[in-house]
């Protein structure tokens, strides 16, 4: 889990030790939140809803644990960027050329894992999302047959479909 610390002093004693620790907690959280995203979808497709709560709660955790080491490195990255010379929003990927030739491989190759890993959680993310609403699209069909008055579907000022329960109907009771 991430430990949150200052960011290294990057000035002329540059130590690359240090960037690559921060890279390495950073694709280490992001691969913790890929296996999560994982149980995340096996609790949907699965319909196991106490499980996906509990999940729901971790996968928020993680992403929150991943974006304080990713504001970290950029922290650090930024510091760099100054000392070479660069803009502060450089990235990374744009330092890497400053780098001595003996560490740009290493540095360009875990670069690439995490940009992948990153890549691989957002498509994961959506999947989710996108079976998350089947699920609720065939839940309420199910009970759209079960009881028909309980359930209609109308469309709001966007054109999504929305339903309309009775309960969130006002009665003439209710009325004023």
């Amino acid at each position: 889990m991430v430990q949150v610390a200052q960011v290294p002093n990057v000035g002329s004693s540059f130590n690359w030790e240090d960037l690559l620790g921060l890279l390495r907690d950073e694709l280490q959280e992001y691969g913790g939140l890929m296996g999560l995203l994982n149980a995340q979808q096996q609790s949907i497709v699965n319909r196991r809803p106490e499980s996906l709560l509990e999940i729901n709660q971790s996968v928020q955790t993680q992403m929150e644990a991943s974006q304080i080491l990713q504001r970290r490195r950029q922290g650090f990255v930024s510091t760099l960027a100054s000392s070479y010379g660069e803009p502060n929003e450089s990235t990374l990927s744009e330092l890497v050329h400053h780098f001595p030739d003996v560490t740009r491989p290493m540095f360009e190759s875990i670069i690439e894992e995490i940009n992948g890993l990153i890549s691989r959680i957002r498509r994961k993310i959506e999947q989710n999302q996108r079976l998350l609403s089947r699920l609720t699209e065939v839940t309420d069909q199910i009970l759209g047959v079960t009881d028909p008055a309980a359930h209609s579907k109308t469309y709001d000022k966007s054109g999504d479909l929305s339903n309309l329960s009775t309960e969130d109907r006002s009665t003439l009771n209710e009325s004023a």
